[in-house]
């Protein structure tokens, strides 16, 4: 975009902070707008500046990358943010990216990776290596199974044309599919998947089918 991507950068670390701004500085498309360590000041200047990007450097003390991107997540929803000198071995990466992180730079990265990677997350992208790949697969599908048995069985909720919706959805119908197929509006059939989505506790429609192929509600 014109104005090109504008970042923010927090970190204790005086030093660092305006080492990684003089980095960028040479970067056309990618523009720092301030600095801030962690706390307070931090919140504040995101609030008041709304950069498109908050980088958050992974080695002050208890995470506070992560932490940061938790919060930023929860306030800002046009903010991203980047925790970088992070580890691939252990559960860092993954932590932060549960957390709300858009993606993460790791410690041993060379400029060419650091830069792409910000640039990959202001176009929307979430670049992962295969290893965090894997690991976010394992750690979804650990999810799933701790919520599938926690969750009581709520297939007898579903009206039978609850399922029916919910059958052709797992054919990977759009809505606009299914309200040709059943002849009806496809504002009605929004609203099935929604009372679907509510009466399971879930967010999604592939969650909903996955469960109702778990639970029997559809054939697997």
């Amino acid at each position: 975009m014109d104005r090109g991507t504008r970042l923010l950068i927090v970190d204790d670390n005086r030093l660092v902070r305006e080492g990684v701004k003089s980095l960028l500085a040479s970067e056309p498309d990618l523009s720092v707008v301030g600095c801030a360590p962690y706390g307070p000041e931090a919140m504040q200047l995101i609030d008041a500046l709304r950069p498109d990007l908050v980088l958050a450097d992974a080695s002050a003390p208890a995470r506070s990358g992560t932490l940061l991107a938790r919060a930023v997540t929860q306030r800002y929803a046009g903010v991203k943010v980047v925790v970088m000198g992070l580890e691939e071995e252990g559960t860092a990466v993954t932590d932060a990216i549960e957390a709300g992180a858009a993606g993460y730079i790791l410690r041993d990265a060379s400029v060419e990776e650091f830069t792409a990677v910000l640039r990959g997350v202001a176009r929307g992208e979430i670049p992962v290596s295969p290893k965090i790949a894997a690991r976010l697969f394992s750690r979804i599908n650990e999810l799933a199974s701790a919520r599938s048995a926690a969750r009581p069985a709520s297939g007898g909720k579903l009206t039978p044309r609850e399922v029916e919706v919910l059958g052709l959805v797992a054919e990977s119908l759009t809505n606009k599919e299914i309200a040709a197929r059943l002849k009806v509006e496809t504002q009605t059939v929004k609203n099935h998947v929604h009372n679907i989505l509510e009466k399971l506790e879930l967010a999604h429609r592939f969650e909903a089918v996955q469960y109702a192929k778990e639970a029997g509600i559809l054939r697997k």
